[in-house]
Formats: structure tokens, C-alpha cells, sequence
């Protein structure tokens, strides 16, 4: 039995614009400062993949804020 892959085609969508990825960056960062971080460890939050839904579950659970930054990184 042979099998065949199938392509799914994805609707394109418009490219970002800066100053929305902008926004999102600010919105990140202040996110992440509201939870306890500092200002840099946000920036770097924001600008990564950080899950921020997981850094607020870590947080809420009485996660230290170290090891939930290093957990997040």
C-alpha cells in the first residue's frame, strides 16, 4: 500500500505591518512587566516565542519569578 502526502494550501494573508508588530511589542512587554518581570527580561519575553498564558499559569501558581523566566526562555 502506497501512500501520498497531501498539500494543504493555507490562505494567504498580508504581511505585517511594522507598526502593528509594534504594538504587539509594547503590549508584551507591558504584559510581562505587570507579572513581576524587569524591564529587560519583558523585552526579552516580548520579542521571543514565550507562551505569555504560560508565564501567567507559572506565576499564578506560586512559580518562583527566576525559574519561571528560565523555564519561559
Amino acid at each position: 500500500m502506497t501512500t501520498t502526502s497531501t498539500h494543504l494550501q493555507w490562505p494567504a494573508f498580508p504581511a505585517r505591518d511594522a507598526e502593528a508588530e509594534g504594538e504587539v511589542y509594547v503590549w508584551r512587554h507591558n504584559q510581562f512587566q505587570d507579572l513581576g518581570f524587569g524591564p529587560q527580561e519583558a523585552a526579552e519575553l516580548a520579542v521571543s516565542d514565550a507562551d505569555l498564558g504560560q508565564a501567567r499559569y507559572l506565576l499564578g501558581a506560586g512559580c518562583a519569578l527566576e525559574l519561571a523566566l528560565r523555564i519561559l526562555r
